[in-house]
């Protein structure tokens, strides 16, 4: 995976939990305050090749999604990216908050936002991955999940989901990156900063073929 002759990216980039404008999970990310955090953020995504699609599975803020789409719009502009979003629990776009919600925010997502889905299905090198925000029950060690967001979750099966070889989700801000038959790319878990198509696929082959 790289860039071609024109510095347009071949592939994808995979980010989730951003946080943005989230006061709490600045500082336990280690930043004196959200300013500063937001800013580490954004120019760890500038890094990102000019035109790549960048997937992020979920939880762009907490309660403030009106200002993180304005940020990601910036950004989204000044990259050339497409962006595709599998919402997470604290998007005003996911069912959990309720039909009214999710038409009420739907058309505000759609303008950063190319493509809105709960869940994906990718080819990852030969492995056929769903990418996801919540794992599934059991699977890993999941912090954040409540009864209220189970119907939500990855279902098990006798891979990680059935007819998957891999989850990949976002979620538990753990700073585990890998577990039997699921990677985990929180940003706690990736140094801060989004996965290349060619880093998820090392991930996601050391998830298939875990032998601890």
């Amino acid at each position: 995976m790289g860039a071609t002759e024109d510095s347009r990216a071949d592939g994808f980039w995979l980010v989730s939990d951003l946080h943005l404008g989230h006061a709490k999970v600045s500082a336990l990310r280690g930043f004196p305050d959200v300013a500063a955090h937001d800013r580490a953020i954004l120019d760890n995504l500038r890094e990102v090749p000019d035109g790549a699609t960048l997937i992020c599975l979920g939880d762009i803020s907490v309660r403030d999604d009106a200002g993180a789409l304005r940020t990601l719009a910036q950004l989204k502009a000044e990259k050339d990216f497409t962006m595709v979003l599998v919402p997470g629990n604290h998007g005003r776009v996911h069912p959990v908050f309720g039909i009214d919600s999710v038409v009420e925010w739907t058309p505000a997502y759609r303008q950063v936002f190319d493509v809105i889905s709960l869940e994906l299905q990718v080819k990852v090198g030969r492995w056929l991955v769903l990418l996801t925000h919540i794992p599934a029950p059991g699977k890993v060690e999941d912090a954040h999940l409540t009864p209220a967001l189970t119907r939500w979750a990855a279902r098990g099966g006798a891979t990680s989901r059935d007819g998957f070889d891999c989850t990949v989700h976002g979620h538990t801000h753990s700073t585990v990156a890998v577990r039997p038959k699921n990677v985990n790319v929180s940003l706690e878990a990736t140094d801060l900063k989004p996965v290349s198509s060619g880093q998820l696929l090392d991930l996601v082959t050391r998830a298939v073929k875990w032998k601890h």
